[in-house]
This record gives C-alpha cells, sequence and structure tokens, in this order.
C-alpha cells in the first residue's frame, strides 16, 4: 500500500470514528480501474461506476422521480444495520476537510442500500469536486472488523455530462404514477372536470410513448343515490366518457376494455357527501408488458463528441 492509500485510510478511520487497528478491507477505484457506464431510455437512467472485487455504485434516475444512489454488492459482509455515510478527500488532498451525512441501514436485500435524494446529490457534488463518496461499517461477523467502500471521482466529468444528456431526455412520468389513476363526478355528471381531463391527458401521453402498454381497464362507479339502474347506466356514462376521450386522443380502441358496476363497490361510505363523492369515479388501469424488449429509438444515445480542430485540417 503506498503512502497516500495509507493516508487516506487513516483519514478514513478518523471520520468513521475508529483507530488506525481496525484495518478495514478497502474496496474503490483508483486513477488505472475506474469505470463509469451510462444506461438508459426514455424510462429511466442508471451512472454507475464499478467498485472493484465488491460491486457496483448506481445513480439512478427513473422518469418523473428524483436520482437516488444504490450499492449493490457482489457479497455483502457489512452488518445489517446503521452503516457511516461521508465524503471523504482523495488520499493525495489529506488536508481537505471531511463530512460526515449520517447513517443509512444496510438492508438484507438488493440494492444494499439506497440514500434519500439529498445525499445523493451531495454524493454527486462531491464527485464534481474530486472527493471520494463512502459508505464504513462492522462486518456481520464481527464487530471489530470493518469495511470501507468508497465511489473514486477519477474521469467523472464526462460521464457527468451524458448522465445529463440521458436525463435530459426522460419522460415526465413513469409507469407507476400512470398505471393505476381515478378521474371523480360532481352529483349526476357524466364528464370529469377540467382538472381530471389534465390527468386524462398525461396518460395518454405515457401511453403513446411506452409500447409495452398493451391494455387499459376502465371501470365506471356511481353513489347510492337514486335507483339502482339509473346508478349502473350513469356509471356506464362516465365510462364511456373516458373512453371516447382517449380513443379521440388517438389511443386505440381495441386497448380498451370498458365496464360499469353502479353502486356495488364503494370505496368510501355513502353516508356522507364526501364519501358518496369519493365513489362517482372511474378507475383507469394500464397493463404493461414486462418482458418486452425497449425499441432502440428509446434508449439512450450518447450524445457525439465535438470534433478537435489539428493543425493538419
Amino acid at each position: 500500500m503506498n503512502r497516500y492509500c495509507v493516508m487516506g485510510l487513516f483519514v478514513s478511520l478518523l471520520s468513521y470514528g475508529l483507530t488506525a487497528s481496525a484495518q478495514p478491507l478497502v474496496y474503490g477505484g483508483n486513477i488505472e480501474s475506474t469505470e463509469w457506464q451510462i444506461s438508459g431510455s426514455v424510462f429511466e437512467c442508471r451512472f454507475e461506476q464499478t467498485i472493484p472485487r465488491y460491486g457496483r455504485a448506481v445513480f439512478y434516475h427513473q422518469a418523473g422521480e428524483d436520482v437516488r444512489f444504490q450499492l449493490w454488492a457482489q457479497r455483502n459482509l457489512m452488518a445489517y444495520s446503521a452503516a457511516q455515510v461521508s465524503i471523504l478527500p482523495p488520499p493525495w488532498q489529506p488536508s481537505v476537510r471531511s463530512e460526515r451525512l449520517g447513517t443509512v441501514t444496510i438492508a438484507d436485500d438488493a440494492p444494499l442500500l439506497m440514500l434519500d435524494t439529498q445525499r445523493t446529490q451531495q454524493f454527486m457534488h462531491a464527485l464534481l469536486e474530486g472527493k471520494w463518496p463512502t459508505i464504513a461499517h462492522y462486518t456481520h461477523y464481527d464487530r471489530q472488523r470493518f469495511v470501507k467502500v468508497h465511489l473514486s471521482a477519477v474521469q467523472f466529468d464526462e460521464p457527468y455530462r451524458d448522465y445529463l444528456a440521458c436525463v435530459d431526455q426522460l419522460l415526465p412520468m413513469n409507469f407507476n404514477q400512470v398505471a393505476r389513476s381515478r378521474v371523480l363526478f360532481g352529483l349526476g355528471k357524466e364528464a370529469p372536470d377540467d382538472d381530471d381531463m389534465a390527468l386524462l391527458d398525461r396518460i395518454v401521453f405515457y401511453v403513446q410513448n411506452d409500447p409495452r402498454v398493451f391494455a387499459i381497464y376502465l371501470d365506471g362507479h356511481s353513489d347510492n343515490i337514486g335507483r339502482r339502474y339509473d346508478n349502473r347506466q350513469l356509471s356506464k356514462a362516465r365510462a364511456e366518457q373516458v373512453e371516447r376521450y382517449f380513443i379521440n386522443r388517438g389511443i386505440d380502441p381495441d386497448m380498451i376494455t370498458t365496464r360499469f358496476h353502479g353502486s356495488r363497490y364503494p370505496i368510501a361510505s355513502n353516508e356522507t357527501a364526501r364519501g358518496r363523492a369519493e365513489n362517482r369515479r372511474v378507475t383507469i388501469r394500464l397493463e404493461q408488458r414486462d418482458d418486452m424488449d425497449i425499441p432502440e429509438h428509446l434508449r439512450f444515445q450518447r450524445p457525439p463528441r465535438p470534433r478537435l480542430n489539428t493543425a493538419a485540417e
């Protein structure tokens, strides 16, 4: 181990409140081994670094959500409890102050851990500054033995620009945000209000941009005010109103299945005005093919690099 690594290790131990005799197992890239990969589509972006002999550190950015940091291990050695999260200076800058960012629970599942949005952004900022985001914890088999995993900031700038380009082409929402929706109706009304029209437009936009969606189920409901037959017909009219809205905006009618139930399936008490308002609804459920490959034109394509002028040119 060279003197830079020794100094970096000492700073790491102090940050975690350990003594130098703890001698942790240290995992992380260096100048020669650091590799960044970008992959994704209009649905998600993965910006990750391979941690040699350990696993992967991933910045996962799903459409419609904030980016989250994940740590994946080939074989976990850390105890399933709270690990220390830190930002450390690289070994060649030992005088730079380290930062402690609290703790995160090591999960008995995959990924091994996931950071909240704020600390994920702090990790990104640290890499832009050339620092080492770090996770440190004692092992699950011996509290006197420790593991330290760090990200390397080597060659970060260019892959980071590619990551930003991937984020720019993400859809404004993801499947989970539109897969289960409902629109509400006024007393005796067959048409949804303007706010719900905006929701329907979001669903149309998503369906038209995700070829994996193959079915839309519309279920009309009513409150229990009035005759049962009239309520059933009113729930039918509401479901058909939503169906026409989708078809008029380009959704294939063969994808849509419409059903109507009257007041048979309330989700709230019909004894109150608020409960009856929740029961006057059309629920919208999308189904997606999980095994379908994402078409090439929806996958992230790394932007071309600008050509450098040469003396010959």
